[in-house]
C-alpha cells in the first residue's frame, strides 16, 4: 500500500527566496518517493516563525493534526522547517507516537534523508537531541540580532523596522556603509505645515480635516507602503483623526532622536543619538509640546472654526461677547439660519435683556465699517524677533539628568560607568548654559506694502475666517448689538461700533471660551 504524505512547507517570511515553497514542495516530493509514498495534501503556512508559533497553532498545519485517518506521515524540508524549540518537538513526537505516523525530514543532519518512526524510544531520543540544537541555534540568531541592532542604535544607524512619518532610509551622510532616516521632503513638508498650524492655535479635530482634504489618504501607514521596496498600494480610503495627530506631535523621532522602549539612546556624552535629521528644531519642538500640554491641562481646545465675530460683536444689554448659533428649519423656519447670541446664562452671568440677531447683516456691517475706516491703509504687521533664554533647555537636561542618576543607582561595573560618563556630559552642557545671559524677545512693525482692503479681499476669497478676524482685532474694532425687541426688523438700527485697544482682545482666550459655549449647546 502506497504511503500517503502530507508535506509540510513552512516559510518565517515571504520574502524569504533562499527557502522558497517551491524548493520545499520539489524536496518533499523526492523524499516521499524514495519510500515509496506520495503527497496527498499540503499544508502551506507562509509567514509564521517556528520560534513563535508552535506546529499545532500554525493555520495550515494545524488543521491537518485535526484529520489524522488522512494521511500516514508527515514530511519536512528539513527540521527547522517543523519546530524550533524541545518543547514543541515533544509535542510534536507524542503526537506522532499517539497517532503512530512517520516523521520525515528531507534534509537531516547529514544532508540525507532523516525518517523516523516515533514507535521507537530512539527516534524520541534523536528528535529531542535535534531540537536542542535547533533551540540553540535560535538563540544564537537572537543574540546576533540583539547585538547588531544595539551597535546600530550606538552608532545612529538604521536597523530597519517602521519608518516615521516625513522621513525615509537613505545611506548614513558620515560613513561609506550604513543607513539611516533622512527627510522624505514632500511628507515632511506636511509635517512642517502641520506643526504650524497647532502652533496658530488649529484644534487636532480641525488639523485631521485638513490633512484628509489637502493631502487624501497621505498617512503614517501609506506612506511606509509608498516607500517599500517594491512600493505597495496604498488604502485609498486611510484618513487621519485627531488622536492620530496629537499621537505623531509627540513623537520624539521628529527631534531626530533615536529611542528604544520609549527613551532616547545616548551616546557617551549624555546627548541623544540621531536616526537621522532633526525636522523640527529643538526651540519649535519645545514650543509645540508646550502648546500641547496646555490644552491638555485645560480641557479644551482653541479651534481655528471660530465664528467670524468672535471678540468683536458684543451683547448691548450685558456687554458679553457674542456667540454662534443656529436656528434649526422646521414648521416656521424653511433653512436653518445663523445667529448671534448672547450667552450670559451659559458662562453663569446674568443678563437683564439677552440678545440675539441674524447674523449676515452684522457681518455686512462690520465688513463696510472696517473698510471705510481702515480699507485704504497699509498693513502693518508686529513680528517678534526670538531672544535668548535657554530655561526650556535647562529644564530638559536637569531632567536627564535626575533620570540618568536613577538609572546608575541600580547599576554596576561597565554600565554604571557609562551612565556616570552621560551624567558628566550632561552637566557640562547644563553649567555652560546657566552662565548665559537671558535676551528678551522684542517687536518690530514691518511694512507688507498691502493695505487692508486688499488683505481682507484676498482672506475672504479664500474662506479664511480667522484671518478676517485677526484684522478686525487688531484695529480693535468693537460691535455692540442693542437689545432685543418684539418686531426688532431694523438690524443695522441696532448696531454701533467703537475702536478699543487691541490689546485688550485675547484671541486664544476667546476661542477657547467658544468652546465651552458650543459644548453646553
Amino acid at each position: 500500500m502506497q504511503t500517503r504524505v502530507l508535506g509540510a512547507r513552512r516559510l518565517s517570511r515571504v520574502k524569504d527566496n533562499s527557502t522558497s515553497f517551491d524548493r520545499q514542495g520539489i524536496a518533499i516530493e523526492a523524499v516521499a518517493a524514495s519510500i515509496g509514498g506520495k503527497v496527498v495534501h499540503w499544508a502551506d503556512d507562509p509567514d509564521i516563525s517556528a520560534a513563535k508559533v508552535a506546529p499545532a497553532d500554525r493555520p495550515e498545519l494545524g488543521k491537518r493534526f485535526e484529520r489524522p485517518d488522512e494521511f500516514d506521515a508527515i514530511a519536512w524540508w528539513r527540521l527547522d522547517r517543523a519546530v524550533r524549540s524541545m518543547r514543541d518537538m515533544s509535542w510534536l513526537a507524542g503526537w506522532a507516537r499517539d497517532h503512530k505516523k512517520r516523521l520525515i525530514f528531507a534534509e537531516g543532519p547529514g544532508g540525507g534523508r532523516l525518517e523516523l518512526d516515533m514507535t521507537s524510544p530512539m527516534s524520541e531520543l534523536i528528535l529531542m537531541i535535534l531540537a536542542f540544537a535547533a533551540q540553540m541555534e535560535v538563540q544564537a540568531i537572537q543574540e546576533r540580532t540583539q547585538g547588531a541592532s544595539e551597535y546600530l542604535r550606538s552608532v545612529g544607524r538604521w536597523k530597519g523596522g517602521r519608518v516615521p512619518f516625513g522621513r525615509m532610509p537613505v545611506p548614513h551622510p558620515d560613513e561609506d556603509e550604513g543607513w539611516w532616516l533622512g527627510r522624505h521632503d514632500k511628507t515632511a513638508s506636511i509635517v512642517d505645515d502641520v506643526v504650524k498650524l497647532v502652533l496658530d492655535g488649529a484644534s487636532y479635530h480641525a488639523v485631521a480635516a485638513w490633512l484628509n482634504d489637502k493631502h487624501p489618504a497621505q498617512t503614517p501607514a501609506n506612506h511606509r507602503r509608498l516607500i517599500a521596496t517594491p512600493p505597495k498600494d496604498v488604502d485609498e480610503n486611510a484618513r487621519w483623526n485627531p488622536g492620530m495627530v496629537s499621537s505623531f506631535l509627540r513623537q520624539p523621532s521628529l527631534r531626530g532622536w533615536m529611542m528604544l522602549d520609549g527613551e532616547p539612546v545616548r551616546d557617551e556624552d549624555g546627548e541623544p543619538v540621531k536616526l537621522g535629521p532633526a525636522l523640527l528644531e529643538d526651540e519649535v519642538w519645545r514650543r509645540l509640546q508646550a502648546e500641547m500640554d496646555g490644552r491638555e491641562g485645560d480641557g479644551r481646545r482653541a479651534k481655528s472654526d471660530a465664528h467670524p465675530l468672535l471678540g468683536v460683536a458684543y451683547c448691548g444689554s450685558c456687554d458679553g461677547k457674542l456667540y454662534q448659533g443656529w436656528i434649526n428649519a422646521g414648521p416656521r423656519v424653511k433653512v436653518s439660519k445663523r445667529q448671534y447670541r448672547c450667552a450670559a446664562k451659559a458662562h453663569g452671568r446674568e443678563c437683564e435683556k439677552p440678545t440675539y440677531v441674524t447674523a449676515d447683516p452684522v457681518d455686512e456691517y462690520v465688513e463696510e465699517v472696517f473698510l471705510d475706516a481702515f480699507g485704504r491703509f497699509e498693513l502693518v504687521e508686529v513680528i517678534t524677533i526670538p531672544g535668548v533664554d535657554h530655561t526650556a533647555e535647562i529644564a530638559e537636561l536637569e531632567a536627564d539628568v535626575e533620570t540618568l542618576a536613577g538609572q546608575l543607582a541600580n547599576m554596576r561595573g561597565a554600565a554604571a560607568d557609562a551612565v556616570a560618563r552621560q551624567i558628566q556630559g550632561r552637566s557640562d552642557k547644563l553649567e555652560k548654559l546657566k552662565v548665559q545671559p537671558i535676551v528678551p524677545a522684542r517687536k518690530e512693525e514691518v511694512r507688507t506694502g498691502v493695505t487692508y482692503g486688499d488683505a481682507w479681499r484676498r482672506a475672504k476669497a479664500a474662506g479664511d475666517v480667522e484671518g478676517c478676524r485677526r484684522m478686525l482685532t487688531d484695529v480693535g474694532l468693537r460691535v455692540t448689538v442693542g437689545k432685543t425687541y418684539r418686531g426688532a426688523r431694523d438690524v443695522r438700527g441696532r448696531l454701533s461700533h467703537e475702536l478699543v485697544t487691541p490689546d485688550d482682545v485675547d484671541l486664544v482666550a476667546d476661542a477657547l471660551d467658544d468652546v465651552a459655549y458650543q459644548e453646553s449647546l
